[in-house]
């Protein structure tokens, strides 16, 4: 039953962020002619992931003055983990996306794990929605990586990489129970502050235009829809 639980959330995990790669690889040829419009796509979906999803979710969890504080280290993490990042400039964020999607898939799959305990179909349900709920952050992430001229193929495997948590969340909740619930409010937090730095720190300072403004918007509309 845990490896059937494991394995649904693994691939949860990575068919979402994974679909949303090879999505990616559609827009790759107008990614510079767009860049400023997929920019503010990418943007939006992670904003919108942040106030829509896990803000919500965490204060849920453990009340508005733990999340804004766990946000907070969230947010002080990221700087020291982009200070002590050896990459170029362009490639800075793309893999700030990827680890901040890295960290908010364990506490997913921690979801899922634990609501299959409770009951399978609910576990199930969760795990689709999860899964569909992805493809947008996964679709972000790449198209980050792709305007930095990174090979397709290497974007697609970075997108499926960032889904293995889930599959890893999906286990410890299924093994442990509800040992790990506690700790879900805190993993979605830093999680938030993650996402909402790299989002005001990397991207919208560098596409600052009314093409930015509407990609901002239809990221938002599709994840607030999904």
């Amino acid at each position: 039953m845990i490896l059937k639980i494991t394995m649904i959330g693994l691939l949860a995990g990575i068919i979402g962020t994974g679909f949303g790669g090879v999505l990616s690889a559609i827009f790759k040829k107008d990614v510079d002619r767009y860049l400023d419009f997929f920019m503010g796509l990418a943007g939006g979906i992670m904003l919108a992931v942040v106030v829509f999803d896990l803000m919500k979710e965490a204060m849920n969890e453990m009340g508005v003055l733990y999340t804004v504080l766990f946000i907070f280290m969230g947010v002080l993490l990221t700087m020291y983990i982009k200070s002590r990042l050896e990459v170029s400039k362009e490639m800075k964020s793309g893999y700030l996306i990827f680890m901040s999607i890295l960290l908010h898939n364990l506490p997913e799959g921690l979801a899922i794990g634990s609501s299959f305990m409770s009951t399978e179909s609910l576990g199930i349900t969760l795990a689709i929605i999860i899964g569909i709920h992805n493809i947008p952050e996964g679709l972000a992430m790449a198209l980050s990586l792709v305007g930095t001229k990174m090979k397709i193929s290497k974007v697609i495997l970075f997108t499926i990489i960032a889904g293995i948590p889930m599959g890893i969340g999906s286990f410890l909740g299924a093994y442990f129970g509800g040992t790990f619930n506690s700790l879900i409010g805190v993993f979605l937090s830093i999680a938030a502050g993650t996402m909402m730095y790299v989002v005001l720190e990397e991207i919208f300072p560098k596409s600052r235009s009314l093409y930015c403004i509407f990609g901002f918007l239809v990221g938002t509309v599709i994840v607030y829809c999904i």
